[in-house]
């Protein structure tokens, strides 16, 4: 290997070493920085800002350049308590959870003074559910002030009904950090659409966007005007750069845990790993810990709950762990004081190279506070990076470019050929519910747009598409387009367009074949799951398919017959001649690419595969441990992925719920079935037990716990005042051993309180028990 220097970025010392009291600002501002910026001295981003911009004696918005660890979450965090001030409401965005959870824990500790100093109350919020937005709203002004933190999707999810547009006045600023991810094909529409749309509100708020990776920022400085622009590009402290270029025969693993031994050496050094897969984070962390004396090395990735995530940061930010080994994926997530980076995988199978400015914002995670950082990025002779390349790049620091992600995408489609800005159209259509709007008015929102022109072109053809599948239709007299009833409820509910028509095509088709709707009255609370994961993007894959899997599934199914859902007993179950797997999907617009024996065995296996995370979701919403399944069935790591699983199902469900209504079907059934007025009613009895279905299933998915039921009871029968018992309370129970009604039985709350229970807990039990053998 061939170690290769690539310049040091930044300085240990600030050029500016200037303090926020010469700045003479108006109260309270000093108060404020006294207790933010403690040690006087002002990084050169936020002199800029405070000196040059004046931001705090003007209502622009802000546009934040600046490298990691630079001070800009300060500038940020200035914009939000400038709106505070004035009795608004401030949003800061954050892209993940984690970061959300540590913004908030950050402002918990500073708001009790904030609140004395600006001489006005301080509410703190979080909302990282991203779409569970019901009954979350308090209207009207804030009391005092108030911060709200919460990810983009959320506040968007929010945006879409036209109820909430009264609690949107109250709105005075949003910061949106990382707000490079505007660029991201993934995530940047939505955020691009989210800021659009503020923008238009009738008063905007102020915005202010921060980011370490931000290139020409021209094109964004006018989309937001009027609007400053604070870019600063040296960084502090110090970052070494340095390229490791693998020779023939190296093996990588053993390079980057001889360089980890290395690296730490120092007793106060610490060290990020990023590598591409989730396997590789706990395969590498075991090596290093086996071979490196006195080192510990912890995993963590997207497959770990958030509970065990935060166990790897704090043992970390103790200093109990020395080195984590993480996903490039989590990169904007891994916001701790490392002094080195290790960046083992640069070219993704399948997917191509990181991007530069993508290596560049991992690699400044090395050094925080005061403290260089030395950050490595190995090459391999099989990388797609040429080393000059590499090299050069990373000595220029050149930043991607500020650039909307409709115009990567308006070359093509995207997922079930929908496309580009078909959603965003879809969710603009849902704040007009009464008028809707005609293709001119929607033009000229999206003109307003960082990708203008390409959104503009593809209106006409977004606009078929929903029509073509019954979610949108235009007035024929206004010229007007509107969301249909199936339209609105999967764009109120966040629900992905497809899994949406989907579903409703499939309920189309049953009632079309079945006109004594016996399929719909012998429907199952795990057909709604079975729909959900065939029509999902975010599945797991547990295992392979099999033939013993095959025969475990149909024995489980002989076991349960009341539990099996009928899509799989009437359609699925049997051999791939005997199974019409493929009449389901074709019904749900699952299309294979392959044709004859070959197509209904993908189906087959396809569905099997499916039915196989409904019964595991299905024995873990009944309490049956993880650890039992995963004996059971051959399946690893099911403690690790099943809460971000769990969590997507439950939001799922809840959109699901909503279909459920005979408006949604009502026009299928008069124009299509022409069904009598007693059929109608038959299937909005049908509509509505499925409905409570979704519900009961949500309840049980939710405590994972042989004991769920009790708790669902509990609050069922007890008056909302009396309600203390939660799922923590449960989960105490659980370890004393205590696994069902039965096991209760007899245990007054003196007893229970030995076991762990508060005594209000105990005796809320004791009294529902007393009820109970009434």
């Amino acid at each position: 290997m061939r170690p290769i220097f690539c310049g040091t970025s930044g300085t240990s010392q600030s050029g500016q070493q200037a303090s926020w009291d010469e700045l003479e600002l108006s109260p309270p501002w000093p108060a404020v920085l006294e207790l933010l910026c403690p040690q006087r001295s002002l990084r050169p981003v936020q002199l800029m800002a405070l000196r040059d911009h004046k931001i705090l004696d003007t209502n622009q918005n802000l546009i934040v350049s600046s490298p990691t660890n630079s001070g800009k979450t300060l500038v940020g965090w200035l914009i939000l308590l400038d709106a505070v001030r004035q009795g608004k409401r401030a949003i800061l965005l954050e892209p993940l959870r984690a970061l959300a959870r540590q913004m908030v824990d950050e402002l918990e500790r500073l708001t009790p003074q904030l609140s004395l100093i600006l001489q006005q109350p301080i509410s703190l919020k979080i909302s990282t559910g991203d779409y569970r937005i019901e009954d979350e709203l308090p209207f009207g002004p804030p009391p005092g002030g108030e911060i709200l933190v919460a990810t983009p999707e959320r506040l968007e999810a929010l945006l879409r009904n036209p109820a909430n547009a009264k609690w949107f006045e109250t709105v005075g600023a949003v910061c949106v950090d990382e707000a490079h991810l505007i660029s991201s094909p993934k995530r940047g529409p939505t955020l691009e659409y989210l800021v659009t749309s503020l923008l238009c509100l009738p008063t905007p708020p102020r915005l202010a966007l921060l980011s370490a990776t931000l290139g020409n920022v021209e094109k964004a400085q006018k989309w937001l005007k009027p609007c400053s622009v604070v870019s600063v590009l040296e960084r502090q402290p110090s970052l070494e750069k340095w390229v490791l270029a693998l020779e023939e025969g190296e093996e990588a693993n053993e390079v980057a845990i001889a360089y980890v031994a290395e690296a730490l050496q120092s007793p106060n050094a610490q060290i990020l790993i990023f590598v591409y897969q989730t396997q590789s984070t706990q395969k590498l962390a075991q090596a290093i810990n086996n071979t490196s004396e006195g080192i510990s090395a912890q995993a963590y990735h997207a497959q770990m709950s958030q509970g065990q995530r935060e166990q790897v940061q704090q043992a970390f930010l103790k200093e109990e762990s020395r080195a984590i080994v993480t996903t490039t994926a989590l990169a904007m997530g891994m916001n701790l004081p490392a002094t080195h980076v290790l960046i083992r995988d640069i070219t993704f199978p399948g997917v191509g190279r990181l991007h530069s400015g993508e290596l560049l914002q991992m690699m400044g995670r090395a050094g925080r506070g005061d403290q260089p950082g030395i950050a490595i990025v190995m090459l391999r002779p099989t990388d797609s990076w040429s080393e000059l390349e590499l090299v050069s790049e990373l000595k220029t620091e050149i930043l991607p470019e500020f650039a909307s992600a409709f115009e990567r995408e308006h070359r093509g489609r995207t997922q079930e050929n929908m496309p580009p800005g078909t959603i965003q159209i879809a969710a603009l259509l849902s704040r007009h519910p009464e008028t809707g709007m005609s293709l001119e008015s929607i033009k000229r929102f999206l003109e307003k747009s960082l990708g203008s022109q390409n959104l503009v072109s593809q209106v006409p053809s977004a606009l078929r598409w929903l029509e073509s599948e019954t979610l949108a239709y235009q007035d024929l007299q206004e010229k007007n387009y509107h969301l249909t009833v199936l339209g609105k409820r999967a764009a109120l509910a966040v629900l992905p367009l497809p899994l949406a028509t989907g579903f409703a095509r499939l309920m189309r088709d049953l009632m079309t074949i079945d006109p004594d709707d016996a399929f719909l009255a012998d429907w199952r609370s795990l057909d709604h799951l079975l729909i959900l994961d065939l029509l999902s993007e975010q599945s797991p894959s547990l295992r392979r398919y099999s033939a013993k899997l095959s025969g475990q599934i149909e024995s489980w199914c002989e076991a349960n017959p009341n539990q099996t859902p009928i899509l799989f007993r009437k359609w699925i179950w049997g051999t791939v001649e005997q199974s019409r797997a493929g009449e389901v999907l074709g019904s749900l617009g699952i299309a294979s690419d392959k044709a004859g024996q070959a197509a209904d065995k993908w189906a087959h296996q396809l569905s099997y595969l499916a039915m196989l995370r409904v019964l595991v979701l299905g024995l873990r919403s009944q309490g049956v441990p993880s650890n039992e399944i995963e004996r059971q069935y051959g399946i690893k790591n099911l403690g690790g992925i099943e809460e971000r699983w769990r969590d997507d199902m439950l939001w799922k469900l809840s959109g699901l719920a909503k279909l459920l209504e005979i408006r949604t079907f009502y026009y299928h059934l008069k124009g299509d079935c022409q069904a009598s007025s007693e059929r109608i009613k038959r299937i909005k009895r049908c509509l509505r037990q499925m409905r409570y279905q979704t519900y009961e299933l949500r309840e049980y998915l939710k405590y994972c716990s042989p004991l769920g039921s009790l708790l669902k009871e509990m609050r069922r029968m007890l008056p909302s005042q009396e309600r203390k018992l939660g799922i923590q309370s449960i989960r105490k129970l659980e370890e004393s051993g205590i696994q069902s009604l039965k096991d209760l039985v007899g245990l007054d709350s003196d007893r229970l309180v030995t076991l762990g229970l508060r005594r209000k807990q105990a005796e809320q039990i004791s009294t529902y028990l007393r009820r109970r053998m009434r």
